[in-house]
């Protein structure tokens, strides 16, 4: 009996963007968002019910924004996705109450298969608000920036990449104590790359317990502690590994940058840090359909087999 066909790269990708509509990409946060409970709760009992659950504003406000829709567009969306109409206002108001812990929880809970290969790295989100500072004695206007920091899963054999913990932080947070709130209290198994800017005594001893080995760049710094964790690390540097895994990072940038989303327009501290995590949710959720991809090629072709 001869083999099926299999069908081509675009073949799948068709198949697959049909299958995931931006109705399926809500659906599928909603039901993330049921297993991690109510991201708030009505402050006052009293007063009228609200129109929608605060998991279903969650789930349609993050999926809206992630395509760079504004307010007045979600209420023009609105009756398409939750069949009753809802105001501008009330979106932007129940976005501000979502934490941003919630939303970094919603982003891990995407991630759906394991990783040897952790990358660490951030970037600066600007905003075109400015802001009235003074530097050094001289007052003048600045852009107000926030901090992106993210710590990257990657699988070679798939060229798949996922956001396993992220964090929005002040602009003056250094790369190493992201990284040290992101991978606290975690348990992994594999190799943490990052560039100098990582190179830190308590990075070195968090990975140490985390229990992934350490590639990172020396920096030009004399190590003080000559027994520390930080001191053998840097004996056992691989250069050549480190320089073919570090840049991958740059397409999880890159992707966020060609989806507009390395702008905010928010003036709000709260707002801006959602805007800055939107990033994750975003890559993560694309991520995971190029993932159905690569195991729809493994079944030959046969995408149906996945959603059954």
């Amino acid at each position: 009996m001869p083999k099926p066909k299999q069908k081509t790269y675009w073949q799948l990708y068709d198949l697959l963007y049909k299958k995931h509509s931006k109705k399926s990409l809500f659906k599928l946060l909603k039901k993330k968002a049921k297993k991690l409970g109510t991201p708030y709760k009505k402050k006052d009992p009293r007063g009228r019910k609200p129109k929608f659950s605060p998991i279903t504003y969650a789930s349609f406000i993050c999926v809206q924004k992630i395509f760079r829709h504004r307010y007045r567009e979600m209420e023009l969306e609105s009756d398409l996705y939750l069949n009753d109409k809802a105001d501008h206002s009330t979106f932007a108001r129940n976005y501000s109450k979502i934490p941003e812990e919630y939303v970094e929880n919603l982003i891990v809970s995407l991630v759906n298969k394991e990783f040897s290969f952790f990358i660490a790295d951030s970037t600066a989100i600007s905003s075109k608000i400015r802001v009235e500072r003074t530097r050094q004695g001289i007052r003048k206007k600045e852009l107000l920036t926030d901090k992106y920091h993210i710590v990257i899963g990657y699988d070679p054999g798939g060229q798949s990449t996922m956001i396993l913990g992220v964090k929005a932080t002040d602009n003056h947070v250094s790369d190493s104590k992201g990284a040290v709130k992101i991978m606290k209290g975690k348990k992994e198994n594999g190799y943490f790359f990052g560039d100098s800017a990582y190179n830190t005594y308590e990075l070195h001893n968090i990975l140490n317990e985390v229990g992934l080995s350490a590639v990172i760049k020396p920096d030009k710094r004399r190590v003080r502690k000559t027994l520390s964790v930080k001191a053998r690390k840097v004996k056992l540097f691989f250069e050549r590994l480190y320089k073919e895994i570090r840049g991958i990072v740059e397409t999880v940038f890159g992707g966020a940058t060609n989806a507009g989303l390395i702008l905010s327009y928010a003036k709000n501290e709260h707002t801006r840090r959602l805007d800055t995590l939107m990033l994750a949710l975003r890559h993560n959720l694309m991520a995971s359909i190029r993932v159905i991809m690569f195991l729809c090629d493994k079944l030959g072709g046969r995408w149906w087999v996945i959603f059954e």
